[in-house]
């Protein structure tokens, strides 16, 4: 009943306050008072911390919601991406010979290591690292002097186009409709020692993305099917960005309510399911097509964004208790545990925070190096 009454409330709450000032400057549905006190309890933690490792209160970076940032530092950034997509490729293009530009060298990252970094207890630790690299590129190859920005969903959960994520200045809309074409969608994982399908749900589009500053935006790599002789899309296939939102996935899912929950949890192990379950596969979801994809997700800009997003959630949690949930880990070693098919008879087993990761140019840290915020290289928090 309680879980019903919040949901009523979610929705009367968007349908009077999408207008009402959010920040200062921006707009959304109100950020609860629980959410607000968790927030507080991180940073005033994450500030309580700093001075170590060579991280202080002049050098850490501050990440922000798209939301909240000026159009100057949102044109800025949408420049800094377009600029790594116009610089060619670095990656050995014996492994990814479809490989184009800077943007696909990520892509490509994300792509061979799929199978360990999802439903595992690297996923977070990975993609930390993963959301900083790209950070960093767009920082010390293309000039942009700000934060990779999140896409704070629970704004605009409701109506999720009135986020400024959406606008022709940003990233753009949905696809275009395909009547034949815009799912659902069965998917044989490949990689694995087992047959192991997904259904990705119907949206309302399945084209190619036609405004804003990525329309028809090139992509690469990918989609991950069955292509024969191409079983992880690294050969080249060069075609439009696409996006099939699904709006339900955002409506019932990416709402307050839900990420209240999942920073209440007690443990990382439900602390881990409920931002799988409740909130990363359905902000994939929302987005369809080429930010669905397990494997080359990043094809879509907005990728970053939504996993800033998750990184925040977990750093909220973690920020609860630095020292008590930090290092805290989850999970196997692959993707549901299930062996790859390059080693069908290895069992199942946990990941440990002394497990390597690969994140490509031999770039090999242990999952413990990804944990912090403000040490092993980084120095960042979200406000």
């Amino acid at each position: 009943m309680r879980g019903f009454i919040l949901a009523i409330a979610v929705s009367l709450m968007a349908q009077v306050s999408l207008s009402a000032p959010y920040g200062g400057n921006s707009s959304g549905i109100p950020k609860p008072s629980e959410f607000k006190k968790l927030e507080r309890q991180y940073q005033a933690n994450i500030r309580a911390s700093l001075g170590l490792h060579g991280c202080t209160k002049k050098t850490i970076r501050i990440r922000k919601s798209w939301d909240d940032l000026d159009i100057a530092t949102r044109t800025d950034y949408v420049r800094a991406v377009k600029c790594l997509a116009s610089k060619p490729a670095i990656v050995d293009k014996s492994l990814a010979p479809g490989a184009v530009n800077r943007l696909d060298d990520f892509v490509y990252i994300h792509d061979n290591q799929t199978n360990r970094i999802h439903i595992s207890g690297p996923f977070l630790p990975w993609h930390r690292i993963y959301v900083w690299q790209m950070e960093e590129a767009l920082r010390n190859e293309c000039g942009y002097k700000g934060t990779i920005p999140y896409w704070d969903q629970a704004r605009f959960s409701q109506d999720p186009l009135k986020s400024k994520v959406f606008d022709n200045s940003s990233f753009g809309g949905n696809g275009e409709y395909l009547p034949n074409d815009h799912g659902p969608y069965d998917i044989l994982i490949p990689g694995l020692a087992i047959n192991f399908t997904t259904t990705y749900p119907a949206g309302t589009g399945g084209g190619c993305v036609k405004d804003g500053p990525f329309a028809n935006f090139q992509v690469s790599l990918g989609p991950t099917v069955q292509r024969a002789g191409d079983k992880f899309g690294f050969q080249s296939n060069p075609r439009c960005l696409k996006r099939n939102f699904n709006f339900e996935a955002s409506t019932e899912s990416l709402t307050w309510d839900n990420a209240i929950k999942i920073l209440e949890e007690p443990d990382i192990a439900s602390f881990y399911w409920s931002l799988e379950n409740l909130w990363h596969v359905k902000s994939h979801q929302f987005l369809g097509k080429d930010g669905l994809d397990l494997f080359t997700s990043p094809n879509d800009p907005i990728f970053y964004l939504l996993h800033s997003q998750i990184d925040r959630l977990w750093a909220i949690w973690q920020g609860q208790d630095l020292e008590e949930r930090t290092f805290a880990i989850t999970g196997n070693r692959t993707f549901f545990g299930i062996p790859l098919d390059t080693a069908p008879n290895v069992p199942p087993s946990n990941a440990t925070i002394e497990d390597v990761m690969d994140l490509g140019y031999g770039f090999r840290p242990k999952v413990k190096e990804g944990m912090p915020m403000t040490s092993g290289g980084r120095c960042y928090m979200y406000e």
